[in-house]
């Protein structure tokens, strides 16, 4: 059930996003419509046309992939790993009745990957706090 929304929706944002491409692609190919830099009082110039194009076709990509970042924030002991587990379905960051996660924690999904694995990528800190 669940996947049928996730396509539907992922389905409709890229339609939206095809819209956009095509609208902005238009905008960029019709001679004299953008100035070629930001100086003037459009809204668009070439640059940013171009710009705004690149990242839209960037998030159609992460679509296609199911590719998404979310940023779940609060403070300590809100019950920010315990909404990440449910949402994940299973309990990949601890939560017990002790601050556990007090660093940044991304967590990536890989597909076919069935454990977790943890890489940290500033160890100085916890080098430093080991010594």
């Amino acid at each position: 059930m669940h996947e049928d929304n996730i396509a539907n929706l992922r389905e409709e944002a890229l339609r939206l996003i095809q819209l956009e491409l095509a609208s902005l692609e238009k905008m960029t190919q019709a001679p004299g419509l953008l100035s070629a830099s930001a100086d003037s009082q459009q809204t668009f110039d070439q640059v940013s046309a171009d710009a705004a194009i690149k990242v839209l076709q960037g998030e159609a990509a992460k679509l296609e992939k199911l590719d998404m970042v979310l940023a779940v924030v609060g403070t300590m002991k809100a019950g920010k790993s315990t909404t990440i587990n449910a949402i994940v379905g299973t309990e990949v960051l601890p939560n017990r009745n002790t601050p556990m996660t007090a660093i940044p924690t991304l967590i990536r999904h890989v597909p076919g990957q069935k454990d977790p694995v943890l890489r940290l990528t500033h160890r100085g800190p916890l080098d430093a706090l080991c010594r």
